[in-house]
């Protein structure tokens, strides 16, 4: 019995060390290779069901090398650039090369039919957005394997993601595609989950398109917009240029286009403040109704002379009139009367120096000195918009609590989240953070911007199509602690209905290039054409 094992032990070490060559070659022809492969992520969608973003099926194409003849390589001219396809021009090593991922089905079924040898098809799912730059700073975007890199696709990975999937891929002798094993890697899942935004696909597409439209109008670097519901802080619309198209990895490559501009860039914010400095004052005492401020043109703080946009001044000015007229002279007064202390609290109650915690990354806290430092005209400039630097997210919600009646909301964009088993493990809502304005001031504040655009600086923004209310912004940009010549911020920010406002509404156009640049100017007819848009849309009442 030792001796027949013996020889048996000697007959399997030779099998297995020394091999028959055509046991060889058989073995190489019958390969098998594991291969990951993309499977299916969740959706995500409007607040009225319509996909921004969904994986498809598609064909991702590779070659064996041990089959593959260079000549073919002219056939995937058509797929790939004339540069890639060079590439598998030469012999290649190895067994397994990609040639492609994520082909449309269509497209890959014109080289499948050719049959070529050595070039073989997997079935993988491919992320895509159907709106193709619609939204796409909110969505952000996933890497070749489907996990998220940034934007809500970042955020809500681990509710979106689902594991790759493992494939065992076996030859015949000619090479042919034997069979595909799927396996699933990772974590065993019941299935991914999806998210529900508070965007109206429909009032984005019209923000979007007029905004980037505007823009390039006036040759502005950067531009952004926000529409919200001012009663819950849902996220209507988010808008920034320059934009990219999700589908297109190209357009990664543009670093400032990559950027949200509505929370990730802040500016200084100039007359579109100057309503929430007065509302302070008059929630503080320091201004009343019944005041008046007289407006020669220019006055004198500290060591400095601010002068209004009017030569020679607006005269006499009630309280009202310093924000339809929106003169710098009776708001610099308005700022000299606030206390440093205790107006910096009310600024940061506003939301104004710190981040929102809207359910976005890449949120700026934006710029407001400590108290310490409101020295000299400090004061008269925060009043009138400059030394402060805010965020459009910031600047919108702020003047929402002026159209809700003085109370700031949480923004939010996030409207319900379900996981694999269709729970829901997440729900957005309305959060409040603060009340900052009575229901009196904030009704006379809402008068007084609505006359902003009946007969002040805001005529540009009114339409018979809505009672819009609103303020004009114009801010010059500062740079190493002085303005710069010619540099500029036009901005408008407003409600409609006035009376019962249900949207707010802010465009902002970054450094517009040529002799315009005021607010009222640019910004506020670029408002009107977006609510003249928006009002024609069976929107209904949001949510």
């Amino acid at each position: 019995m030792f001796f027949v094992f013996f020889i048996l032990a000697i007959q399997t070490v030779k099998v297995h060390l020394f091999p028959d060559p055509r046991v060889v070659s058989q073995a190489r022809r019958q390969y098998w290779a594991q291969v990951p492969v993309s499977t299916s992520r969740g959706d995500i969608r409007d607040r009225n069901g319509i996909a921004l973003a969904l994986s498809i099926p598609a064909t991702s194409l590779f070659i064996d090398p041990q089959y593959w003849d260079p000549q073919g390589a002219d056939a995937l001219v058509g797929i790939l650039d004339p540069g890639e396809a060079r590439r598998f021009k030469r012999p290649l090593s190895g067994r397994f090369q990609w040639v492609v991922r994520k082909l449309p089905r269509d497209r890959a079924a014109l080289l499948e039919k050719k049959e070529i040898p050595g070039l073989f098809a997997l079935r993988e799912k491919a992320r895509v957005y159907p709106h193709g730059s619609l939204a796409s700073h909110v969505l952000g975007f996933c890497d070749i394997d489907d996990n998220g890199l940034s934007g809500l696709e970042l955020a809500w990975n681990n509710v979106l993601f689902s594991p790759p999937q493992t494939r065992l891929l076996a030859r015949d002798a000619r090479g042919r595609l034997l069979d595909m094993i799927g396996c699933n890697t990772g974590e065993i899942r019941a299935g991914v989950g999806s998210l529900r935004l508070t965007l109206d696909a429909r009032i984005q597409q019209v923000v979007e398109s007029r905004l980037a439209q505007g823009a390039k109008e006036v040759h502005a670097r950067w531009a952004a917009a926000v529409c919200m519901d001012p009663h819950t802080g849902a996220l209507l619309a988010v808008a920034s240029f320059p934009g990219f198209d999700l589908n297109q990895r190209g357009h990664f490559q543009n670093q400032e286009a990559l950027r949200n501009n509505v929370l990730g860039r802040v500016y200084e914010p100039g007359s579109t403040f100057k309503p929430l400095v007065m509302g302070l004052a008059l929630e503080e005492g320091v201004v009343g109704l019944s005041d008046r401020f007289f407006c020669t043109g220019s006055i004198a703080v500290a060591d400095k002379v601010m002068r209004d946009v009017k030569r020679g001044g607006h005269g006499v000015q009630d309280p009202a009139q310093v924000l339809v007229n929106s003169c710098n002279v009776g708001m610099a007064m308005v700022g000299m009367r606030l206390t440093p202390f205790r107006t910096y609290g009310l600024l940061r109650a506003l939301g104004f120096g710190e981040r929102s915690g809207v359910d976005l990354a890449g949120e700026e806290e934006g710029l407001l000195k400590p108290p310490e430092q409101w020295l000299g005209t400090v004061p008269a400039n925060i009043a009138i918009g400059q030394g402060i630097a805010v965020s459009p997210l910031q600047l919108a919600t702020a003047i929402s609590a002026i159209a809700n009646g003085g109370h700031l909301l949480k923004p939010y964009v996030v409207s319900d989240v379900r996981n694999g088993k269709g729970e829901t493990i997440h729900q957005g809502k309305r959060r409040e953070r603060a009340t900052v304005f009575s229901e009196s001031t904030a009704a006379w504040l809402r008068k007084a911007m609505r006359r902003v655009v009946s007969e002040g600086t805001g005529k540009g923004a009114n339409t018979p199509l809505a009672e819009v209310a609103g303020k004009t912004g114009t801010a010059q940009i500062a740079s190493g602690g002085e303005y710069s010549k010619g540099g500029h911020v036009a901005s408008f920010v407003g409600f409609w209905p006035a009376s019962k406002p249900q949207y707010v509404l802010l465009v902002v156009l970054g450094e517009p290039q040529g002799a315009r640049y005021y607010g009222g100017e640019l910004a506020a007819p670029l408002f009107r054409q977006i609510v003249e848009d928006l009002v024609q849309l069976p929107l209904g009442k949001t949510s």
